[in-house]
């Protein structure tokens, strides 16, 4: 589903992804890790069309989509669950969805608000919630419903549980762990990596730009050495 090879992207100049090459499977999470500063955030805006790449070839579904514009490669079948949420404070959770509902016309998929309602019921409870009344966990909630209605191929989830309580970031891994059996491929940027090694099938992780490990999660999880010398845990 995503081939990404050879990627170089920075902000004003400078390099932060090095000659990045990560490939997903179709249906499959990968867990991209890694300490703070070492790029997950930029690769993740650099595939999204946020940023545009020096270099390198992003590949979806063998459509070559480098250097194209986000609303391009969201038409390619690419959707975000950004960092600190972003939901529209002022509009309610039903407008927040409705918008991104018209945003996918074009894009046939099975995903309709009424699913997502269905998925995550809290949402369907506060519908008329304004975005600014939501906990974070919520607002969790309705960004992953925004990105769920885009009917995407590849879903990009950079820290789902930045800043939640643990008993809320067990509730948003169960909302996850709903969308297995969809076909939808996935990279998770995330530094829990009890919330990582739950959703993700492999594991890749990232140093100074570069991907320098890749396993499935169950031999990362076994090789305790290794995690420690790449991620300082163990």
């Amino acid at each position: 589903m995503l081939s990404v090879r050879d990627l170089r992207a920075g902000y004003a100049g400078t390099t932060v992804l090095d000659g990045v090459d990560l490939t997903v499977p179709a249906g499959t999470v990968v867990a991209l890790l890694g300490r703070n500063g070492v790029g997950k955030t930029t690769f993740v805006h650099t595939v999204m069309g946020m940023l545009k790449p020096y270099s390198g070839s992003i590949r979806i579904d063998g459509r070559e989509l480098a250097g194209a514009a986000a609303h391009t490669v969201a038409r390619g079948g690419v959707a975000i669950v950004p960092q600190g949420r972003r939901a529209f404070a002022p509009l309610t959770v039903e407008e927040n969805l409705t918008i991104a509902a018209r945003a996918s016309r074009g894009r046939p998929g099975p995903w309709t608000t009424k699913r997502v309602y269905e998925l995550m019921p809290r949402l369907a409870e506060r519908r008329g919630n304004r975005g600014d009344q939501l906990s974070g966990g919520e607002q969790q909630m309705l960004a992953i419903g925004r990105a769920l209605l885009r009917n995407p191929r590849l879903l990009l989830l950079d820290e789902p549980s930045d800043g939640l309580a643990p008993a809320v970031v067990d509730l948003i891994a169960g909302v996850l762990e709903g969308l297995r059996g969809e076909g939808i491929a996935a990279v998770l940027v995330e530094q829990d990596l009890h919330l990582a090694f739950r959703l993700a099938d492999e594991v890749a992780v990232m140093q100074k730009g570069r991907i320098v490990h890749r396993s499935s999660t169950a031999d990362f999880r076994q090789d305790r050495r290794r995690a420690h010398s790449l991620l300082g845990v163990g």
